[in-house]
């Protein structure tokens, strides 16, 4: 947990307590940026860093501070945050195989459910974290952010002290690349850090410029507007998609909503995003209201349609299931199983 405030400073705590795992991080995606030729970060890292400090001054400095801790160049920090938008630009996108999302909004009084799997390269899998980061207070009361995410990299997977929840799917559209836009990253932690309803998320959502596309399911608790929207970002967007009668949301790593499907690469490059949705539809849809935590956990262990990703021994640039996280709306907390779920004996619900 971070106990400074001030954005500066905050990274600086971080990045001097984390020295190492930050340095680990850089190292990390300095190769993975390297495999799709990407070998000198500060121009890109610099373009990201000033579309941050546009949009969100305040983690444009909370950046900086990372990097003055950590002893890391601040380019090179920067474009940690912007990986997926620099990945996008250098057509070196994810290897099969990527996040499973599932969303039940449940019956009347009830919390929704809302969990995903995060999978990523199996080499970055020790660099994750859960981070508990403190607001000022001013008049009101105090602001919480709890996210799930990479040393260095400043949000992605979380939930704020008032109900609003966000989960994470990355995805590609032939107009990706560019100029580097806000990187998305920046985009989630600013939602969980400012945003009171699931209204007040989608608006923030939608005042950003992105250069790579992912999508930022939105979900609110019974206090903060109880729903769920998928916003599917992308360079002509946002789109949105809304939970079927049932209150049931799913998404894989391809665009549902037009116009952005029409230029998705996804289903041609990584099709086992279609499997994945298929086998989540098939043995989810009739559950949003009734759905259960560990029925939830059950479909995202699946391997018959590949939900639950394991890489080839020894393969650190093959895909990983990292982390199941499920969003505990009562609490405010998340609940995360390290690595793939199947791994992890059940738990009462």
């Amino acid at each position: 947990m971070s106990t400074a405030l001030e954005p500066r400073a905050r990274g600086r705590e971080f990045g001097e307590t984390w020295r190492d795992r930050v340095a680990a991080t850089v190292a990390g995606y300095r190769e993975l940026f390297g495999r799709g030729g990407l070998t000198d970060l500060t121009v890109p890292g610099r373009a990201a860093l000033a579309a941050v400090e546009r949009w969100a001054p305040e983690l444009a400095l909370e950046i900086r501070g990372i990097a003055e801790g950590s002893g890391q160049p601040v380019e090179a920090v920067a474009a940690v945050n912007a990986r997926t938008e620099l990945l996008a630009d250098a057509r070196r996108g994810p290897a099969a195989g990527e996040c499973s999302t599932v969303v039940a909004l449940r019956g009347p009084g009830q919390e929704p459910l809302a969990a995903q799997n995060w999978d990523w390269y199996a080499g970055l899998a020790g660099n994750w974290l859960e981070w508990e980061i403190p607001h000022p207070s001013g008049e009101g009361p105090p602001r919480r952010t709890v996210t799930l995410t990479e040393y260095g990299i400043v949000g992605k997977i979380g939930v704020n002290d008032r109900g609003v929840g966000c989960l994470f799917n990355i995805l590609h559209h032939r107009h990706d690349g560019g100029a580097p836009g806000v990187p998305v990253h920046v985009i989630a932690r600013r939602l969980l850090d400012t945003c009171d309803t699931v209204t007040e998320a989608l608006a923030v959502l939608g005042s950003a410029p992105v250069s790579a596309s992912t999508t930022l399911t939105v979900v609110g608790g019974l206090d903060a507007g109880k729903t769920a929207v998928a916003a599917e970002l992308w360079p002509g967007g946002p789109a949105h998609v809304l939970p079927d009668p049932d209150g049931l949301l799913l998404h894989t790593n391809h665009f549902l909503v037009r116009p952005a499907a029409d230029g998705d690469t996804e289903p041609v490059t990584d099709p086992d995003t279609l499997v994945r949705y298929e086998v989540l539809r098939r043995t989810l849809t009739g559950r949003g209201a009734d759905l259960g935590d560990t029925e939830a956990l059950d479909a995202l262990r699946d391997h018959s349609g590949g939900v639950c990703v394991h890489a080839p021994h020894g393969r650190a640039d093959a895909f990983q299931t990292l982390a199941s996280v499920r969003i505990d709306f009562a609490a405010r907390a998340l609940r995360i199983v390290p690595g793939p779920p199947c791994r992890t004996p059940h738990t009462s619900e």
